[in-house]
């Protein structure tokens, strides 16, 4: 038996090319950031994974090939350590891409649960955390769901939940991740529409 371990795809979040020159986001990114960078330091990044913070910090934003590359260095460092590890991506429909690792080790094996952990950390954890909730991959996604929205409560609608005339894009979304739940993803709108 095996344990699968990935990273990468657990958000619905991809680093895109949105504008985040807006004073707001720009603020918002520069907080964000320094918190980042800061819980980098003290949780054990390596240097290439705090130089692509670094450039990012200076960017203003953290770039698709920046993940990418920190994803494929955990891979390497992954399998240097003795683990199957390779290097992925996912996207939705609406054009989301995370780049993202995947490792497996035998159940049970401790020394390589720990390489895995070890190499995320040093290589790729934060950098695959900014990536994901930076401002311009949030509006992306917050642009994404509001095109999705009606698909979303046309499949609840037809699936015999109704929905509020009046709900917000985030509230249909909202009220789909519940049906899902609740359904044991019997009714799953949200794949259904291609969000993620």
């Amino acid at each position: 038996m095996s344990l699968a371990a990935v990273v990468g795809a657990s958000a619905l979040l991809a680093g895109c090319t949105a504008d985040a020159g807006a004073q707001g986001d720009s603020a918002a990114f520069a907080d964000q950031v320094a918190a980042i960078i800061e819980q980098a330091e003290a949780g054990g990044a390596g240097d290439a994974q705090m130089a692509i913070l670094r450039h990012a910090q200076a960017e203003g934003e953290l770039s698709l090939e920046d993940a990418r590359t920190a994803a494929r260095a955990a891979v390497q460092c992954m399998t240097e350590a003795g683990v199957l590890a390779g290097y992925g991506e996912s996207a939705s429909r609406s054009g989301l891409v995370v780049p993202e690792w995947s490792a497996e080790a035998a159940m049970g094996d401790e020394e390589l649960d720990l390489a895995i952990r070890v190499c995320d950390e040093q290589e790729a954890s934060w950098v695959n955390q900014l990536y994901q909730t930076q401002p311009s991959s949030l509006a992306f996604t917050e642009e994404s769901i509001e095109q999705t929205a009606p698909l979303v409560r046309s499949c609840l609608e037809s699936n015999g939940y109704p929905t509020d005339p009046s709900a917000s894009p985030a509230d249909v979304i909202a009220q789909a991740l519940e049906v899902d739940s609740d359904t044991g993803s019997a009714v799953d709108c949200i794949t259904e529409a291609g969000i993620w």
